[in-house]
């Protein structure tokens, strides 16, 4: 069975069906991840071609991953026997989110709000380092009381 797709123009009110090669179009592709039963069409990929949209919908993305990453640091904080190992994957996923922001989200998003994002991402990872350092230096001194 082929792959159909649909081009959806909101001032034609036609539905306009056929066939897109997708490496052809510039724009922001993402695959939904609503996970609902839905008697209709499966979207399994969905590429936004205008830049306000893009920029509304990174900018949302990007604000509800860092909200996470806030209270994932918050509950840290609060939390005095959090596992050393745990933190140490948050920072590696910090730096990896890092990294899709300057490199992937860098061309559709201004200069100056990835530059605050970077330093807010940052702050975040340099708060879980030093808790980390908190927690293995608490480790060491629990180790050499024991002895």
């Amino acid at each position: 069975m082929s792959k159909r797709y649909y081009i959806v123009d909101k001032h034609n009110t036609e539905i306009i069906h056929g066939y897109i090669d997708y490496d052809q179009i510039k724009g922001f592709g993402i695959k939904p991840q609503n996970k609902v039963p839905y008697e209709g069409i499966e979207v399994g990929h969905l590429t936004l071609v205008e830049p306000e949209l893009i920029e509304k919908v990174l900018k949302r993305k990007t604000k509800i991953k860092l909200n996470a990453y806030l209270n994932f640091l918050l509950t840290v904080i609060d939390d005095d026997d959090t596992d050393g190992d745990a933190l140490e994957l948050v920072i590696e996923d910090t730096n990896r989110y890092k990294s899709i922001i300057i490199n992937k989200y860098a061309k559709f998003l201004d200069k100056k709000y990835i530059n605050t994002l970077v330093k807010k991402v940052n702050l975040v990872e340099r708060e879980l380092k030093n808790k980390l350092k908190e927690i293995y230096y608490q480790n060491e001194m629990q180790i050499g009381r024991k002895r």
